[in-house]
């Protein structure tokens, strides 16, 4: 975000076509001081404010001021760092404190204050940002659905909404407590109060579309499609210890394979994509923009998928210690874990000593009794609670990784507490254990039968779809086999004619000199599904390790070579097929495929799919002879404590 130096150094919230290197290498972090001496003469090129900058309005804003009073420096920082972190420790202690006892809110706020997870997250500080705004939300909708009277509903009602709204221009995740708060005040405050509902939720929406209202001016649409393309990568399925499948939505967790695809499937239909492609810093890219309509057309075909990434998210979450175990730590796609400043490393042994099985069956039982002490309360607010907790801890199956859900520590802390506490309200809680034992195991039926329910609908889609694509008509690819190279047997893929102005057209705003400047604004990219055959006589069986090769041009952002292990058959005669996609690009193109040489004889065919699909073009998949006798879905996994493999 330029504009905030251009302000800080009075020349108003402005965005340049191109960054000047020194301003860009401060924005990114590898210098930590700017001389707004160095800005020289204002440049020609400025214009409004860019969207990145809209978008994230108060931080950036404040963050302008701090500079202008004082000096552009990330040390002048202190005063919003020091809020920001003082308000989530303070919220914290007051939302473990609506469920317990002073001593328990100022052991479970110290904790969550000093663990080495959350400090972990301060430097990365747009994500940081939403987690105190978060926490006071959730702590003023649970005091208004708690509150006596009416105008004491409405009063925390708004506060909630001012925290929702304020917190959205800081980071946008926090707008997902929107609907889960309409959820919570229209449940939460009686079968009788219809007027006090009807009023809360109104002042709560009106509160946080009033205050969000100059970011939702920003007009940013359809991001959440490309998110869950992202979520179903492979690293995101590895990191929540999936079970295998044998398709894959991308080896990678990668802006330009995603974008890339939905610019590659919508632009076949759409001869105007490359004139209506947005401007440099003030517009996003169609690829991100109609992604939203895009996923839902193909996204119930892994229904299953999404159900099973959806409980796994919460699990993990409920069971937050073996999450960032010390044989997890790295391997989350997003942001390092347990990677604070060492004057705060010091509450790293005590997460290790909570890596163990036996914690993670205290955090689920300590879950089930959270509400349980809250049903002898009231049931009702139990139920709204249940419903407002699950959406938390669910809605990270759009990309789960610790920037997404650190917020949520506290979920295994009222877990723990509520666990201390069980033996000590054991009278209070067997007055109410028959009735909430019915609830408790009425509800995991239903949660299980869903689940089986969109699972078994997944076998049947995608099996379908599968067999069509199969069936669409094809065209023969000829494979140029090149000379052995470290063992490795390689075949070129000519590029085809139709695609060749675009491969050897203008970079697209996919570069890395151009990605610099923000979101992506143009995106250009065609594709191929691209089916290889492998078995034959003389195939012997085994894995074979293929190997996807991209011709590259200078500028070359992030690579989309990628590797695949393929079963061949054990029986002659018989075949395996792989799907994957050929991506035509400004910037690289599918050019080869690399085999072992003792396989090299197994790669019989290669074919390009001409007919349509409604499968997307990202998808590749591995067929066996028996893939229709198969599961197509990914299984619930484990809860490993090392991904180190």
């Amino acid at each position: 975000m330029p504009e905030m130096v251009y302000w800080a150094c009075g020349h108003g919230f402005v965005h340049p076509l191109i960054t000047p290197r020194p301003m860009l290498d401060f924005l990114q972090g590898k210098s930590i001081v700017f001389d707004c001496a160095a800005i020289g003469a204002m440049p020609a090129n400025l214009d409004s404010s860019g969207i990145f900058f809209r978008l994230h309005a108060y931080l950036g804003s404040t963050v302008s001021f701090l500079w202008r009073m004082t000096s552009v420096r990330y040390e002048s920082l202190w005063p919003l760092v020091s809020a920001l972190v003082g308000g989530y420790a303070s919220g914290c202690f007051v939302l473990v404190r609506l469920f317990f006892t002073r001593w328990f809110a100022i052991a479970g706020a110290i904790v969550l204050s000093l663990s080495p997870v959350m400090l972990s997250m301060v430097p990365y500080f747009r994500d940081f940002a939403k987690a105190p705004f978060f926490i006071w939300a959730l702590v003023f909708l649970i005091m208004a659905v708690r509150a006596k009277g009416s105008r004491l509903s409405l009063l925390w009602a708004g506060f909630a909404g001012l925290a929702v709204g304020i917190g959205f221009g800081f980071r946008s995740d926090i707008i997902i407590l929107l609907p889960i708060g309409i959820v919570g005040l229209t449940v939460g405050l009686g079968p009788k109060a219809w007027g006090a509902r009807i009023a809360a939720t109104a002042i709560f929406i009106t509160s946080a579309l009033l205050f969000a209202s100059p970011i939702l001016k920003a007009g940013k649409g359809g991001s959440f499609g490309t998110l869950v393309m992202q979520g179903l990568s492979d690293p995101f399925q590895t990191y929540l210890d999936l079970g295998s499948a044998p398709y894959s939505f991308g080896s990678r967790y990668s802006d330009e394979l995603v974008l890339s695809s939905v610019a590659a499937d919508l632009r076949t239909d759409d001869r105007d994509w490359d004139t209506r492609e947005g401007q440099l810093g003030h517009s996003i890219s169609q690829a991100v923009s109609r992604s939203d309509s895009y996923v839902v057309s193909w996204l119930p075909y892994f229904a299953g998928d999404f159900a099973t990434q959806a409980l796994k998210s919460a699990a993990w979450v409920i069971v937050f210690p073996e999450l960032v175990a010390p044989g997890r730590l790295g391997q989350d796609p997003g942001v390092p874990v347990r990677a604070a400043p060492n004057i705060v490393r010091a509450t790293n042994p005590l997460y290790d000593r909570l890596a163990h099985p036996w914690m993670a069956a205290v955090c689920a039982v300590g879950f089930i009794v959270f509400f349980w002490r809250v049903a002898v309360r009231t049931p009702r607010e139990a139920f709204t609670l249940f419903l407002m907790f699950g959406a938390l801890l669910t809605y990270p199956v759009v990309q789960f990784s610790i920037r997404h859900v650190f917020h949520l520590e506290f979920v295994w802390v009222l877990a723990v507490l509520s666990f201390l506490r069980f033996p000590f309200e054991w009278s209070k809680l067997r007055k109410v254990m028959p009735g909430f034992l019915i609830t408790v195991i009425v509800t995991g039926l239903l949660v299980i039968s869903v689940r089986v329910g969109m699972t078994l609908y997944q076998d049947q889609s995608l099996r379908h779809q599968l067999n069509a694509l199969l069936s669409e008509p094809r065209e023969a690819v000829d494979l140029v086999k090149k000379p052995v190279t470290n063992e490795m047997a390689t075949f070129g893929l000519p590029l085809p004619s139709k695609y060749r102005a675009l491969v050897e057209g203008a970079a697209d705003s996919m570069t890395p000199r151009l990605g610099e400047q923000g979101l992506q604004w143009d995106v250009r990219a065609a594709a191929d599904r691209m089916l290889l055959t492998f078995g034959g006589e003389s195939c012997q069986p085994g894995a074979a390790k293929i190997s996807f090769q991209y011709a590259k041009r200078e500028g070359i952002w992030q690579p989309l070579d990628h590797a695949i292990i393929v079963p061949l058959p054990k029986e002659r005669g018989i075949y395996s097929t792989v799907l994957i996609p050929a991506f035509y690009r400004p910037t690289q193109y599918l050019s080869g495929v690399s085999i072992p040489s003792e396989y090299s004889s197994c790669l019989v065919k290669a074919e390009r799919v001409i007919g349509q699909t409604g499968l997307p073009v990202i998808l590749e998949a591995v067929l066996l002879p028996d893939w229709r006798e198969r599961s197509l879905h990914r299984a619930f996994g484990g809860f490993s404590l090392s991904l180190n493999r």
